[in-house]
């Protein structure tokens, strides 16, 4: 397990210089009128870290201006290249808002932890974070089939999360997600399917929550379009014995796919299809097909991913907008750790964090649990707009914290390399 901390905290110091009376002791004579005394701020306007939070808050050093938040993510194992893209958009976005002087007298500080892709390590992880370093709450956590698994913990401890990526929402309390869902995603994906004419479409989705999103997804949107299902086939997690799915798919003859898997098994999936000369469209989840980035395509043949669909809960880490080169040149500038990770998850996670501060800078220098949770629900009334994601508009429970509506849709070119949007964001046809 790799464990570090990011703290850049800036600390100033003023030295005011009194003047003393002469050599012989006559006292200096006082100027002839003095400077109006300074404006007293106003009392609900914090002049120190969390001036206006009520006793003491995890992760809240007062006297430090410091607040500690917590991720996990797999830095190492199958899934590394999304992690280290996703530490390095958080570390990005930390390393920014600290050098700009924090938010209200406060800088953040990034406690980080190794879960290699397992959900017992995950949970062991959330735990450390919130019973140890106790962490004031977390941001950007990262591995679908695991995060509905530290629930328990998170509700237990009233500690939030903000922005995890891509897990199912269960209307709990303390998780906002930014994402679209992933069973939008798939909806999106055969909304795709219907514009390229496919009448006949199947699934292939893990035996857990991130297949059954993607069953409701096919399930729930087929009909809309008046397309036949004529396969769901099941793979187990993390195993790679996905040819019985696979050949069940192909004697289907379904004409587009719905993936629900994770990025290994996307890549087999593809690659035993190319073999078998099977060739419909295939869209995945972002997580799962990592549109943008290599994640995924890199497993498979060549040959095999080309055409490959992935839906976007962002947008691509080469799109020309100000906000994104922005985060492109901090990105090439930053030399820590997660520097080789994808670049498409390393501007998720600067998007994610990003719209953090700007949510943490209206909470006053109140951080209740409280005052976070009523501020982050009115955000239905007063989105945070990013040009790089749909907007966080998050809303009361139920259903209020799934901040994001409309997905986009990206394809690969394996010829060049390269991922281009062929669908905006756009909600699920209705």
């Amino acid at each position: 397990m790799r464990r570090s901390r990011l703290l850049l905290s800036v600390v100033c110091f003023s030295v005011i210089a009194a003047s003393c009376g002469s050599d012989d002791g006559d006292a200096v004579d006082a100027p002839a009128t003095e400077a109006p005394a300074a404006e007293a701020p106003a009392a609900d306007v914090p002049t120190t870290c969390g001036a206006n939070t009520d006793g003491d808050m995890p992760g809240v050093d007062k006297e430090a201006g410091v607040i500690r938040l917590g991720t996990s993510q797999p830095f190492t194992g199958v899934a590394a290249i999304a992690g280290e893209g996703l530490l390095s958009g958080l570390m990005i976005a930390f390393d920014e808002v600290n050098a700009k002087g924090g938010v209200d007298g406060c800088t953040f500080e990034l406690i980080w932890e190794d879960d290699r892709f397992e959900i017992e390590q995950m949970v062991t992880n959330v735990r450390k974070l919130i019973n140890q370093d106790e962490v004031w709450g977390f941001i950007g956590v990262a591995g679908s089939q695991s995060i509905p698994a530290t629930y328990p913990d998170i509700e237990g401890a009233g500690t939030p999360l903000w922005g995890p990526v891509s897990p199912a929402d269960s209307d709990i309390q303390e998780v906002y997600i930014l994402g679209p869902t992933r069973t939008e995603q798939g909806r999106v994906c055969v909304d795709y399917f219907a514009e390229q004419g496919v009448t006949d479409v199947a699934l292939i989705g893990q035996n857990n929550e991130l297949g059954d999103e993607g069953r409701a997804a096919i399930e729930t949107q087929a009909p809309i379009h008046g397309i036949n299902i004529v396969a769901t086939e099941e793979v187990e997690v993390l195993s790679d014995a996905v040819a019985p799915a696979v050949l069940a798919v192909i004697a289907s003859g379904a004409q587009g796919v719905l993936t629900a898997v994770d990025n290994a098994q996307n890549g087999l999936i593809l690659d035993q299809f190319f073999e078998a000369g099977f060739d419909p469209i295939v869209c995945s989840d972002s997580g799962a097909s990592g549109a943008g980035g290599p994640n995924t395509v890199k497993l498979a043949n060549p040959d095999a991913t080309d055409g490959f669909v992935g839906a976007l809960q962002v947008a691509l880490p080469d799109t020309d907008n100000e906000f994104i080169n922005g985060w492109r040149s901090l990105h090439d500038a930053y030399d820590g750790p997660g520097k080789d990770g994808g670049l498409n998850f390393s501007l998720q996670t600067y998007s994610y964090a990003t719209a953090f501060f700007q949510l943490f800078d209206k909470l006053d220098g109140d951080y209740s649990y409280e005052n976070f949770h009523a501020n982050a629900e009115a955000l239905v009334n007063d989105p945070i707009l990013l040009p790089s994601m749909p907007a966080a508009a998050c809303g009361p429970l139920p259903g209020g914290h799934s901040c994001a509506s409309g997905a986009g849709l990206s394809q690969y070119d394996s010829a060049t390399e390269t991922w281009t949007q062929i669908r905006e964001f756009m909600s699920p046809t209705e």
